[in-house]
């Protein structure tokens, strides 16, 4: 993988799974896993960042914890008409919007919100959602367990030209 013209290489990697793991890890501790110097590691860092392979560290909260008891995805068809970017900008601009996913096959967007319950879904889908310009037709679907993967590092590519790097699952 190379950006900005700076290979990331193999022990660039194993820092980048060991903040995937534990971002909250010191340049020290980071120094010790991979046996270099605490300054050494620093400089690799600041490095990542500017070249944009690391985007930044961020808590994590459970939104439970804040009353978002529900996730939810809503599957959305548009009509033809309007650029896609406004109904985009519009949707993103509902406070429960999580992400806006553009699709292919079936649906046009993936929605996901927080809402604080089923009441709440509906008053964000009716008063929100259905009124966005070019709305045609949704399917929303509570998630009741997710799973996610942690940005795949596991392997180096590969000689064959196959770089596609292997994730690893986290979660329960």
């Amino acid at each position: 993988m190379e950006r900005d013209g700076r290979e990331v290489d193999a022990t660039d990697r194993r820092m980048l799974e060991l903040l995937l793991d534990n971002p909250r890890l010191s340049n020290r501790a980071l120094a010790r896993a991979i046996q270099m110097s605490p300054s050494s590691v620093g400089e690799r860092l600041d490095r990542l960042q500017k070249s944009g392979a690391i985007r930044g560290f961020r808590a994590e909260v459970d939104p439970a914890a804040l009353g978002y008891g529900l996730e939810v995805v809503v599957a959305i068809q548009l009509r033809q008409g309007k650029p896609v970017r406004d109904t985009v900008d519009s949707l993103r601009g509902i406070s429960e919007v999580r992400s806006v996913q553009l699709v292919t096959g079936r649906w046009d967007l993936l929605l996901t919100l927080l809402v604080r319950d089923q009441l709440h879904l509906r008053e964000i889908l009716l008063g929100d959602v259905w009124s966005v310009a070019d709305f045609q037709h949704s399917e929303s679907m509570i998630i009741l367990q997710a799973w996610s993967s942690a940005t795949p590092l596991t392997a180096a590519p590969s000689d064959d030209g196959d770089d596609r790097p292997l994730g690893r699952a986290t979660g329960s």
